[in-house]
């Protein structure tokens, strides 16, 4: 096996987990889809007891836009023993119209403690977390009204609410920057060819700031990927990917040393690209990658709007530069992805007379032996192409894609037996 291709193929797999987690249930749809064993008994008790408020309130039930499933959180939220509800719901004609209630649990009732009102016209995302640190779990949500995004933490206990920390935001991220056991929250705030901070804050008897940065470049479009997590094999960091036009692109690396913040790969020619590429854990190690665009070997001097490049992942250094991680050829249209094995990765090449969306044969870059192939073709010619070894890829509008060679061979086990075909498949219609 030497190309991993993952084959996904126009078919749309639905998969519904039921989740068992300990105290805390999201809900979606609000009587069918309630899925913690605590609350299974309590269904119509609880549901009666919303529908009754909102009913009142003249109300409508909404989730965040940052969960497709849950409209419905239940925990502890102060931890006194006491199961505590939070949903969500929207008001018309109104001058405030998203609003946040809590019920509690009491005997065999559920009755409600109180409601706040939400700043925004939209919520974009819901969190129930420790973010001070006391055991407790606070609830962290973001609003939103046009362009303007405003995130809020609220403190609960004895039946009252308080917000403990109010700020403007593009990203927030909740983590431990600076390792030092503590939850601390990073708020990236960004406004186009005027700002751009980064502000770490963590909670004592209130949120102070950790440390700012405010001198990075805001001369760009947007964010469109912002995560956090191992940036390295120990320690914690931001990864941050700027679209500078509606093509190209660039990542900077910002990191906490020290409790002071610093950038540890700036947004310069070393992490430029011509085409959007998401920093993610591409190889699955636990440590978020960096995506750049690579021409693969013998293009180096050809036009770039011909290059069939690579996206080529690199892992920071810990240090200030890049190692290099893994390899993929990715469509510039997006519709397939062809993952090469580790004892592939930079070896591989694309024949230098291949044209995208044409055909394109990949070689080895020492032997010049073709490895597989990829065609586009008319229906006419995949009528005559079809039965001499070429397998059937996917179609895109009046083309057909088809491939050959040892990729049709190319399976991968997953970690529970099943095997994945290598191949994968976006977005082509069969």
């Amino acid at each position: 096996m030497k190309i991993n291709i993952r084959l996904l193929g126009g078919l749309a797999v639905a998969v519904l987990s039921l989740l068992a987690l300990s105290g805390c249930t999201f809900i979606s749809d609000p009587v069918s889809q309630m899925r913690v064993p605590q609350l299974s008994a309590d269904k119509a008790s609880l549901m009666a007891a919303i529908n009754s408020s909102l009913k009142a309130m003249d109300g409508t039930l909404i989730r965040p836009a940052n969960d497709d499933d849950s409209s419905i959180f239940t925990e502890d939220l102060d931890k006194n023993g006491i199961m505590e509800t939070l949903v969500f719901y929207e008001t018309k004609n109104e001058a405030v119209v998203i609003h946040g209630m809590i019920l509690e649990k009491q005997e065999d009732a559920w009755v409600k403690k109180l409601v706040f009102d939400g700043d925004g016209t939209k919520l974009d995302s819901v969190e129930l977390k420790d973010v001070t640190g006391d055991g407790k779990l606070n609830i962290v949500a973001g609003y939103s009204r046009e362009q303007d995004k405003g995130m809020v933490v609220y403190s609960y206990s004895g039946g009252e609410l308080e917000e403990i920390l109010t700020k403007p935001y593009t990203k927030y991220i909740i983590d431990d920057l600076n390792e030092d056991g503590v939850p601390d929250i990073t708020v990236v705030h960004f406004k186009r060819n005027e700002f751009v901070t980064i502000t770490t804050y963590q909670y004592t008897d209130s949120f102070r700031v950790v440390d700012e940065l405010d001198n990075l470049d805001p001369y760009f479009n947007s964010y469109y990927n912002i995560v956090s997590g191992k940036v390295a094999a120990n320690k914690e960091g931001i990864v941050l990917d700027s679209a500078v036009d509606s093509h190209s692109a660039y990542t900077t690396l910002v990191v906490m040393e020290n409790n002071k913040l610093r950038v540890a790969i700036s947004g310069n020619d070393r992490t430029f690209k011509d085409r959007k590429i998401v920093s993610e854990d591409i190889d699955q190690d636990g440590i978020i990658e960096i995506g750049l665009l690579v021409p693969p070997k013998g293009w180096e001097y050809f036009d770039p709007e011909t290059i069939p490049y690579f996206n080529s992942y690199f892992k920071w250094d810990g240090k200030e530069g890049l190692t290099f991680s893994t390899q993929l050829y990715n469509d510039p249209l997006d519709r397939f992805t062809i993952n090469f094995a580790p004892e592939w990765q930079q070896r591989v090449t694309v024949d230098t007379k291949s044209v995208q969306n044409k055909s394109l044969k990949f070689i080895m870059s020492d032997t010049g032996e073709t490895v597989a192939e990829v065609s586009f073709f008319s229906a006419a010619e995949w009528d005559r192409v079809k039965n001499s070894g070429w397998k059937l890829l996917g179609r895109d509008l009046d083309k057909m894609i088809g491939y050959r060679g040892e990729l049709e061979q190319n399976t991968i086990a997953e970690e529970d037996g099943r095997i994945k075909s290598s191949i994968e498949r976006k977005g082509i219609d069969e």
